[in-house]
């Protein structure tokens, strides 16, 4: 487990049990862990959250919104909808190849300067911004 990682791994321990994460180090890149985890977007519905931490100088959340949801019908509204979130928060806000609507955060340090702690407050920062949007996201997926 790279240094950054392990000083997450070190967090999630002095948190209590409901915060669960599952860390994976990815096989293609030794130097890669995933914590996985998910956000609840609204009663009962969790959707899937990742924290990619590496050697680099970026730290990335991830989280899957919606999984398929783009297709021929609904691509310009969505594109809209995700395009005008740019344009008003500072997390990234796009669909994938494979139709998946996700949200990322990036945050900069290097290993002697990585701060678990900010990452917790990204988390939750997008767990809000995520349970705020998603039922203006699911009218624009639906139409």
């Amino acid at each position: 487990m790279n240094q950054k990682a392990e000083k997450f791994a070190e967090m999630l321990k002095q948190i209590p049990d409901d915060n669960v994460f599952e860390a994976r180090e990815m096989e293609e890149n030794d130097h890669l862990v995933l914590f996985q985890s998910s956000l609840e977007a609204k009663k009962d519905l969790y959707v899937p959250m990742g924290v990619f931490i590496d050697d680099s100088m970026f730290t990335v959340v991830r989280v899957a919104v919606m999984l398929d949801a783009v297709n021929d019908e609904n691509r310009a509204r969505v594109r809209d909808f995700l395009a005008d979130m740019n344009r008003l928060y500072k997390f990234k806000h796009y669909e994938n190849e494979e139709g998946d609507i996700l949200f990322d955060a990036s945050i900069p340090a290097d290993a002697e300067h990585f701060d678990p702690e900010a990452v917790a407050i990204v988390i939750d920062m997008l767990w809000d911004h995520l349970k705020e949007q998603y039922a203006e996201l699911e009218k624009v997926v639906q139409g």
